[in-house]
């Protein structure tokens, strides 16, 4: 299947500014699958609950629970975002999930370092999705403050990727 990744970029959009949560396009032995993923929140729960206490109601659980954990624990809190959080008008995204590399191979150099200046179109950097190298070009003209993402990590749909002075 010969899909232009102008096509690919596309189906993405729809699919994230819609109620659509997943376009599947088969053609031959070829398939394309797109998915968007829903927020998750996470519970703590406690790791092991007593036999005699499965059966009892909520409140015992909770009780049983409490009393499980370590005194020296403290309760989780929520954390306040770091002070060095990038401005998110300052950021450059990813336009795909995929992996992110910052050169065209192992042992080229990188396409920009920090305190480079770049312009509109600029190749910054690539990222393979589904065995395909998209390269990643820049969306404005600036100076590279910071590199947000290590080299060969995986990168989410809307993640920032470069910080922008």
């Amino acid at each position: 299947m010969q899909i232009d990744i102008h096509k690919i970029a596309k189906l993405i959009d729809l699919v994230s500014n819609s109620d659509v949560a997943e376009i599947n396009i088969k053609q031959g032995e070829e398939e394309l699958c797109i998915t968007r993923q829903s927020k998750v929140t996470t519970v703590a729960v406690p790791e092991v609950i007593p036999a005699a206490v499965q059966s009892a109601p909520v409140a015992a659980m909770q009780a049983a629970a409490s009393a499980q954990a370590p005194a020296a624990a403290p309760a989780p809190t929520a954390t306040p975002a770091p002070a060095t959080a990038p401005a998110e008008a300052k950021c450059m995204k990813s336009p795909m999930v995929g992996t992110f590399y910052r050169s065209a191979s192992p042992t080229a150099a990188p396409f920009v370092e920090e305190g480079q200046s770049v312009k509109e179109g600029d190749t910054l950097c690539i990222i393979e999705a589904m065995k395909m190298m998209n390269q990643i070009q820049s969306d404005r003209a600036g100076v590279i403050k910071k590199i947000l993402v290590e080299n060969g990590a995986t990168v989410e749909f809307d993640q920032p990727l470069f910080e922008f002075e």
